[in-house]
Parts: structure tokens; C-alpha cells; sequence
């Protein structure tokens, strides 16, 4: 089992680097923080197991989240708790060995709490952003009518919470503590795995002109013909894809008709158009996906979520196939059965982020459906 990351986590806290972790924003390193403390250093065994009971446990505690009520959500609930273990399952060691599954499940939970609790939610999300950035693209999702007190009480509680905990950061371990993520993302270049570098992994089977090498973001990247291109196409579908939230956002503002259950489709679709644009994909980017997705199983059931979390257990069960067990295969020695693992891994991302988009556009139409039949009716 590969414990590369954990075995950075505990050079982290115990070594004698102080740039170590500073690429994870600092609110994501508070759960190696505590382990430590827990462990105190003297085995890194013993960290290690601990660092495996605690994803289990988080694990566990989410399957009886999904769980709960069940008598009243019916049969969705146990979807979503089958989609769930059958996804752990798949997603392999990156489960447990990663903390990925923090922010992943801290953005399936807010998602959930915006049905029942919205600021709770919202102020959840925004935790989520401080852990990994990413989430906080999914605040456009908060918005809702511009006169509405409940939509500014959501975004209130996302903006609030977040300054509260970026105070923290700057409080505690200085201003260049909160931006040196945004640093260190700046300079990456096409990760081996993300979608863009697809065409150019496979032509790295025969053509001698590409080259995967080690980067200083401690990610395998590619260089050779039309790379620099798909960097600069990447670049520009991310622009694109972040102009698309935004107009969401908009649209909600002006015209209302917020919704907690569509909201969650909204962040499964978004998530996967970060994946689907962003010139890196790690293996455990897919961790990212799965809580949310159970949430929308749960509250927005659909024929195409079904089959949106089918293709996600099926990408899970690749990317354990190619990390650890065939990753070589990209980075050293160009051989066929990881490669083709990978591009049929990349195909079902973009089959799932289109089959989201159209989940996501046919709950829209059957919302604006039921108000104008509502209207019309009173």
C-alpha cells in the first residue's frame, strides 16, 4: 500500500522542512495537526495507523449521515449509502490515505445541510475552501434572489466564516501562510493524469518527443509538441467554465427560485468541470466527488445520477488500476496497459461531467415547470 503522502504528512510535523505543506492551505493541515498531537511523533507506524482509523472513521460517520431519516427518505437513502461503499471501495487506498476525503466530505455535507440548516451549510462550504480552495467555487451555488434575507443569510455565513478562519491562518502562522497555495498552484504545468494531457500520454507510446518528469509541484508533467498549447486551452476553458458559475449565480440573483435539492446537482456538475478543465488531475481528485454525489442520490434522485454514479465507481476502480499499480507505466516506461487505463478513465470523466450538465439542466426545467404551474394555478 503506498503511504507516500502520509509519510510526507508526518515529515511535515516531526522534519526539519518549513516549506513542507505550505502548498495545502493551512486550515488542511489542522487534521494532520491533531494526529500528531494524538501520536506524538515517536512512531511513524503508529502515525499511519491513526491516520487510516481516522479516514475509516470519517468514512463511517458519513455512511450513517447518509443513513439517517432513512425511514422518511425511503429508498434513495440506501442508494446513496450502497453508491458510497461501493465507491470507497473502488477509490482504493486513496480513501484512506489521503486528505482529500476531508474537503470531499465536508462539501457533501454542507450540501446536505442547505436543505435543513443553509447557513450551517454555507459555513461549512466555506471551512471546505480553506482546506483546498477548490470549494469555493461552489459558493455561487449560495446565491439566491437579491432580496431575499435568506440568500444574503447564506452568503453572509460563507463569507463570515471564511475571513474568521483566514484570520486564524494569519494570526497563527503568518500572511504568507494563506497565500502560498496560490503560489505554488500558479506554477504548475500538464499533469500526467488530467484530461488535457490524454492525446499526448497516448502518443508518448510511440513518439519519443514527449517527456514525463518529476516536477517541482511533486506531480508527474509532460512536455513535448502542442503542450503548451493544451495548457493555454485549459487555462481558457477553466475562465469559461468559472464565467458559466458565475452566470449561475447571476441568474439565481435576479430571478430567484433557489433550491437546496438542485443546488447539490449544481456542485456535482461543477466539480466535475473542474476536473474535466484543470491542467491537473491527481488520482485522489476523484475523492473530491463522491460525498456530493451521494448527497445528490439522496435529494435530487435521478435515472441519470444513477447512471452519472455508476461510471464514478467504474473511474474509481480505474484510477486504484493506474495509481499504484500501473502509474509507472505513464511516467517511466510508456506501457500500453496503464495508458489505456488512463484514457478510458478520462472518457468516463467526460461522459460523467456531460450526463451532470444534463441532470443538472432537466432538474432546472421541471423546477421552472413546478413555479410556473404553481403561479398559474394561485
Amino acid at each position: 500500500m503506498p503511504v507516500g503522502d502520509v509519510a510526507y504528512y508526518f515529515h511535515a510535523q516531526f522534519g526539519n522542512d518549513p516549506s513542507a505543506m505550505t502548498e495545502y492551505p493551512h486550515a488542511g493541515t489542522w487534521p494532520v495537526e491533531l494526529l500528531a498531537w494524538i501520536t506524538g511523533g515517536e512512531s511513524r507506524d503508529a502515525f499511519y495507523v491513526t491516520f487510516i482509523i481516522f479516514c475509516l472513521l470519517l468514512d463511517a460517520a458519513f455512511l450513517a449521515f447518509l443513513l439517517r431519516r432513512h425511514h422518511l427518505a425511503g429508498r434513495h437513502a440506501y442508494v446513496a449509502a450502497w453508491f458510497w461503499i461501493f465507491f470507497g471501495t473502488a477509490a482504493g487506498h486513496i480513501f484512506i490515505l489521503r486528505l482529500d476525503l476531508v474537503p470531499g466530505l465536508a462539501v457533501g455535507i454542507a450540501a446536505a445541510l442547505l436543505v435543513s440548516h443553509p447557513t450551517w451549510g454555507a459555513g461549512l462550504l466555506a471551512f471546505a475552501t480553506t482546506i483546498k480552495l477548490w470549494p469555493g467555487v461552489l459558493a455561487a451555488g449560495l446565491v439566491g434572489r437579491y432580496n431575499d434575507s435568506r440568500s444574503w443569510a447564506r452568503l453572509l455565513s460563507f463569507v463570515g466564516t471564511g475571513i474568521a478562519l483566514c484570520t486564524v491562518t494569519v494570526a497563527t502562522a503568518g500572511w504568507e501562510r494563506l497565500t502560498s497555495p496560490l503560489s505554488y498552484q500558479s506554477e504548475r504545468g500538464l499533469q500526467v493524469e488530467s484530461i488535457a494531457a490524454t492525446p499526448f500520454i497516448h502518443a508518448a507510446l510511440n513518439d519519443s518527443a514527449y517527456e514525463v518528469f518529476y516536477a517541482p509541484s511533486k506531480s508527474f508533467e509532460i512536455t513535448g509538441p502542442g503542450v503548451d498549447t493544451a495548457i493555454a486551452l485549459s487555462s481558457q476553458a477553466m475562465i469559461l467554465l468559472i464565467g458559466v458559475v458565475l452566470a449561475w449565480a447571476v441568474w439565481h440573483f435576479i430571478r430567484g427560485d433557489w433550491d437546496p435539492h438542485l443546488t447539490a446537482v449544481f456542485f456535482v456538475a461543477v466539480i466535475l468541470g473542474l476536473i474535466v478543465v484543470n491542467k491537473v488531475f491527481s488520482p485522489q481528485y476523484i475523492v473530491w466527488l463522491g460525498p456530493v454525489l451521494a448527497v445528490a442520490l439522496r435529494s435530487a434522485p435521478s435515472k441519470l445520477g444513477y447512471a452519472t454514479a455508476t461510471l464514478t465507481v467504474l473511474a474509481a476502480a480505474l484510477g486504484t488500476f493506474i495509481f499504484p499499480f500501473h502509474y509507472w507505466d505513464l511516467v517511466y516506461e510508456q506501457l500500453p496497459a496503464g495508458v489505456n487505463a488512463l484514457v478510458v478513465r478520462n472518457v468516463l470523466i467526460l461522459v460523467m461531467f456531460v450526463l451532470s450538465v444534463v441532470w443538472l439542466a432537466n432538474d432546472v426545467r421541471k423546477e421552472v415547470r413546478q413555479r410556473r404551474g404553481a403561479a398559474e394555478a394561485a
